[in-house]
């Protein structure tokens, strides 16, 4: 029986297309809540761009999993936090200004970008957010997220001599780093050991390569249609895309 779900934000619980949540979605959330399934964010946003795509005014989850798991929280309390280590934000630091790469850091209340160029530009319109503050000063002890705005050969240059790090990607250039221990599915398990929930209960929808693992800590995964074949393969279920009513039918069909 499923008590709990993690959805992911974009391209699973909004597109691009429609950067709010569409009415079926939010008519299907509130039906699991009435059937008492938990429901929950799971997504590399940052508080700062929830509030600035009204998520939480079209419908207020019961927790969120934010940073890639790296920030988990509920109305009460802070439930889980995995900071990158500050040796490596140093080196990694070291890299960028060296290159003059263009990246994002995200703390738990911040995220600065160090410069703006097209490739920030790009990446960000791709998600319907403002581009964040431009700031020089980086706090290398609060570090939850790096976002560098690279090709892949310039990511693995940043993160060549880190010792505590991984990365995914969510654009075809920008990237996700984050700590080593950290990622959804270490968020997902917080949540599970805070809410005494088991593996078989639970529930996630996806669509990226951060998803994956996200997948694996829960027992029915569900992948959007958008999704990549590599993101689907791990799924054990398929539904449409956000804009074809994917997250409503697929309940339905699950009897939920």
């Amino acid at each position: 029986m499923i008590k709990a779900i993690f959805f992911d934000i974009d391209g699973t619980l909004i597109s691009q297309k429609h950067p709010r949540m569409k009415p079926d979605t939010i008519q299907t959330l509130k039906r699991l809540r009435n059937k008492g399934i938990r429901l929950f964010v799971a997504s590399g946003r940052h508080t700062l761009e929830i509030e600035e795509l009204k998520l939480d005014e079209d419908f207020h989850f019961d927790g969120y999993l934010l940073l890639n798991g790296g920030y988990c929280f509920n109305d009460d309390e802070l439930i889980y936090e995995n900071k990158i280590d500050s040796d490596d934000v140093k080196e990694i630091c070291r890299v960028i200004d060296k290159n003059q790469y263009a990246t994002l850091f995200i703390e738990k209340e911040d995220m600065y970008v160090n410069f703006i160029n097209e490739k920030v530009i790009c990446a960000q319109n791709s998600i319907n957010t403002s581009i964040p503050r431009v700031s020089s000063k980086i706090n290398y002890d609060a570090i939850i997220q790096i976002d560098p705005y690279v090709c892949e050969n310039d990511l693995k240059e940043i993160v060549r001599n880190t010792h505590h790090c991984k990365w995914t990607k969510w654009h075809d250039e920008a990237y996700d780093i984050i700590s080593a221990t950290g990622g959804k599915k270490a968020g997902i398990e917080a949540m599970m050991k805070y809410y005494g929930l088991q593996k078989e209960e639970l529930a996630a929808f996806g669509d990226g390569e951060n998803d994956i693992e996200m997948f694996a800590a829960v027992g029915v995964a569900i992948a959007m249609g958008n999704a990549s074949e590599k993101v689907k393969a791990k799924a054990t279920r398929v539904c449409d895309d956000v804009d074809g009513g994917g997250i409503s039918s697929i309940m339905e069909q699950l009897g939920l």
